[in-house]
């Protein structure tokens, strides 16, 4: 899945990302955050703790970042 597959996704099925703490396509060390973003042509997937302790957890292609943080969309919205 791509990042405008996804996208187009969250907006067919009118779901909130901020309601699930979800940040696509920037860094932002808030609290209890998971996204992901692009540096040197690598997509990252992060979370940040309580302390804002910043934390990539995955690095990949788009396709393989794009379907992880689908499958984190779909298990927060349960």
């Amino acid at each position: 899945m791509t990042r405008i597959e996804y996208e187009n996704l969250i907006v067919m099925q009118n779901i909130d990302t901020n309601k699930l703490n979800l940040v696509i396509g920037e860094k932002k060390v808030i609290p209890y955050v998971t996204g992901c973003f692009k540096e040197d042509g690598i997509w990252k997937i992060y979370i940040v703790g309580e302390r804002r302790d910043f934390d990539i957890v995955q690095e990949g292609t788009e396709e393989e970042i794009f379907n992880s943080i689908h499958s984190i969309t779909k298990s927060r919205l349960k």
